[in-house]
């Protein structure tokens, strides 16, 4: 009877491992579109004042540099497109931009419905559900997932 009890616990413990694991590498969005040039990688939404920051991170995904002449744009649940607050570009000379953190300040209410990311020749999905997010306690959150 116990070493049936400690199989089943080890089979818990595995099966909570391996969904973890599965949880923390799986990506942000399962089919990117190409045209983009970049994945998103996490989203981090925080409060200030009633409105929001929705800071949106980025890395190349393929060997396609970034085309500096086509500025980002988050497309709303109602269409509009908003221009970023503040846009980091991370990489080398070799290399060239490798990351990209593109930062949006939205007033009460934008978040309500998906949200899209036009960049370059493509477009990502940031946020799928249609829901407001909910924020811990402090007031922000990290999504590394499209369904918030």
């Amino acid at each position: 009877m116990r070493l049936s009890t400690t199989k089943c616990l080890l089979l818990i413990l595995l099966a909570a491992i391996c969904f973890a694991g599965w949880s923390w590498w799986r990506p942000y969005e399962w089919k990117p579109d190409p045209g983009a040039r970049f994945r998103i990688t996490g989203t981090e939404v925080s409060l200030d004042h009633g409105y929001h920051w929705v800071t949106v991170r980025l890395k190349r995904s393929g060997k396609q540099p970034h085309d500096l002449t086509k500025q980002a744009r988050l497309i709303l649940a109602d269409g509009r497109e908003l221009e970023p607050a503040d846009t980091r570009m991370t990489g080398d000379p070799d290399l060239g931009i490798t990351g990209l953190e593109i930062r949006f300040w939205l007033e009460p209410g934008a978040l309500t419905g998906p949200l899209k990311l036009r960049l370059n020749d493509g477009i990502l999905t940031v946020k799928a559900g249609s829901a407001e997010p909910r924020l811990g306690i402090d007031g922000h959150d990290y999504y590394n997932s499209t369904r918030w």
